[in-house]
Protein backbone atom coordinates (compact mmCIF):
# COMPACT_ATOMS: atom_id res chain seq x y z
CA UNK A 1 0.00 0.00 0.00
CA UNK A 2 1.35 3.28 -0.97
CA UNK A 3 -1.21 5.82 0.24
CA UNK A 4 -0.59 6.80 4.19
CA UNK A 5 -2.79 4.92 6.61
CA UNK A 6 -6.72 5.65 7.16
CA UNK A 7 -7.61 6.88 10.96
CA UNK A 8 -8.27 3.74 12.64
CA UNK A 9 -10.07 3.77 15.69
CA UNK A 10 -9.76 0.45 17.65
CA UNK A 11 -7.09 -2.35 18.55
CA UNK A 12 -9.23 -4.48 15.90
CA UNK A 13 -9.24 -1.65 13.31
CA UNK A 14 -5.27 -1.49 13.57
CA UNK A 15 -5.19 -5.24 13.12
CA UNK A 16 -7.01 -5.84 10.45
CA UNK A 17 -5.67 -3.08 8.29
CA UNK A 18 -2.31 -4.21 9.27
CA UNK A 19 -3.16 -7.91 7.97
CA UNK A 20 -4.41 -5.76 4.66
CA UNK A 21 -0.88 -4.02 4.34
CA UNK A 22 1.05 -7.58 5.14
CA UNK A 23 -0.89 -9.04 2.61
CA UNK A 24 0.38 -6.75 -0.30
CA UNK A 25 3.39 -6.62 1.06
CA UNK A 26 4.03 -10.20 0.92
CA UNK A 27 2.49 -10.12 -2.43
CA UNK A 28 4.70 -7.85 -3.86
CA UNK A 29 7.74 -10.17 -2.51
CA UNK A 30 6.68 -13.20 -3.96
CA UNK A 31 4.28 -14.68 -1.57
CA UNK A 32 0.30 -16.25 -2.48
CA UNK A 33 -1.49 -15.87 0.15
CA UNK A 34 -3.64 -18.57 0.40
CA UNK A 35 -5.99 -18.40 3.82
CA UNK A 36 -6.17 -15.61 5.86
CA UNK A 37 -7.51 -15.73 9.86
CA UNK A 38 -7.09 -19.71 9.94
CA UNK A 39 -8.80 -20.43 13.22
CA UNK A 40 -8.80 -23.63 15.62
CA UNK A 41 -9.75 -23.81 19.42
CA UNK A 42 -6.65 -22.77 20.47
CA UNK A 43 -4.86 -20.65 17.84
CA UNK A 44 -5.34 -18.45 14.93
CA UNK A 45 -2.96 -18.32 11.96
CA UNK A 46 -3.05 -14.43 10.55
CA UNK A 47 -1.76 -15.89 6.87
CA UNK A 48 -1.40 -18.70 5.06
CA UNK A 49 1.00 -18.20 1.89
CA UNK A 50 3.00 -19.77 -0.45
CA UNK A 51 6.16 -18.94 -1.27
CA UNK A 52 7.86 -20.82 -4.04
CA UNK A 53 7.97 -24.73 -2.67
CA UNK A 54 7.66 -23.60 1.02
CA UNK A 55 4.42 -23.65 3.07
CA UNK A 56 4.74 -20.17 5.13
CA UNK A 57 2.39 -19.35 8.31
CA UNK A 58 2.40 -15.95 8.92
CA UNK A 59 1.64 -13.54 12.36
CA UNK A 60 1.52 -10.12 11.37
CA UNK A 61 1.78 -7.77 14.40
CA UNK A 62 0.71 -4.18 13.65
CA UNK A 63 1.64 -1.04 16.37
CA UNK A 64 0.32 2.87 15.91
CA UNK A 65 3.46 4.97 16.70
CA UNK A 66 6.47 4.33 18.25
CA UNK A 67 5.52 4.09 22.41
CA UNK A 68 5.61 0.30 22.86
CA UNK A 69 8.51 -1.30 21.18
CA UNK A 70 8.65 -3.17 18.07
CA UNK A 71 6.00 -5.56 17.26
CA UNK A 72 6.99 -9.20 17.44
CA UNK A 73 8.56 -8.64 20.89
CA UNK A 74 4.59 -9.15 21.51
CA UNK A 75 4.66 -13.29 20.18
CA UNK A 76 5.96 -15.08 22.99
CA UNK A 77 5.72 -18.78 24.14
CA UNK A 78 2.21 -18.93 24.68
CA UNK A 79 1.53 -17.24 20.99
CA UNK A 80 3.80 -19.40 19.68
CA UNK A 81 2.32 -22.51 20.99
CA UNK A 82 -0.82 -21.36 19.38
CA UNK A 83 0.36 -21.15 16.71
CA UNK A 84 2.41 -24.29 16.69
CA UNK A 85 -1.07 -26.17 17.31
CA UNK A 86 -3.11 -23.83 14.54
CA UNK A 87 -0.57 -25.14 11.75
CA UNK A 88 -0.53 -28.73 13.34
CA UNK A 89 -3.91 -28.50 12.46
CA UNK A 90 -3.82 -27.04 8.54
CA UNK A 91 -1.53 -29.40 8.19
CA UNK A 92 -3.84 -32.40 9.23
CA UNK A 93 -6.58 -30.65 7.13
CA UNK A 94 -4.55 -30.76 4.47
CA UNK A 95 -3.44 -34.57 4.58
CA UNK A 96 0.06 -33.89 3.20
CA UNK A 97 3.00 -34.39 5.69
CA UNK A 98 5.39 -33.81 2.78
CA UNK A 99 5.41 -30.06 2.68
CA UNK A 100 8.16 -27.86 3.88
CA UNK A 101 7.20 -24.78 6.30
CA UNK A 102 8.29 -22.36 8.08
CA UNK A 103 7.17 -19.41 10.51
CA UNK A 104 6.92 -16.07 9.28
CA UNK A 105 6.31 -12.94 11.28
CA UNK A 106 5.75 -9.81 9.40
CA UNK A 107 5.89 -5.95 11.71
CA UNK A 108 3.47 -3.38 10.16
CA UNK A 109 4.60 0.07 11.75
CA UNK A 110 1.79 2.96 11.09
CA UNK A 111 3.16 6.45 11.75
CA UNK A 112 0.69 9.42 11.21
CA UNK A 113 0.55 10.70 7.55
CA UNK A 114 2.90 8.15 6.37
CA UNK A 115 2.89 5.27 4.29
CA UNK A 116 2.86 1.82 6.07
CA UNK A 117 6.18 0.33 6.53
CA UNK A 118 6.86 -3.43 6.90
CA UNK A 119 9.46 -5.71 7.73
CA UNK A 120 9.96 -9.48 7.14
CA UNK A 121 11.18 -11.96 9.76
CA UNK A 122 11.08 -15.22 7.60
CA UNK A 123 12.13 -18.30 9.55
CA UNK A 124 11.10 -16.00 12.39
CA UNK A 125 11.07 -19.39 14.87
CA UNK A 126 11.05 -22.93 15.11
CA UNK A 127 7.93 -25.43 14.38
CA UNK A 128 9.15 -27.49 17.85
CA UNK A 129 9.58 -25.91 20.94
CA UNK A 130 12.80 -24.03 21.67
CA UNK A 131 12.94 -24.69 25.65
CA UNK A 132 11.68 -21.07 26.22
Amino acid sequence: MTAPAPRLETAAQIGQYGERVAAAYLRRHGYRVLTRNFQTARGEIDLVCRCREVLVFVEVRTRAGEDFGRPVETIGADKREALRHAARRYLEILGRDDLHFRFDAVEVMLRSGTVPACTLLADFFPFETDGR
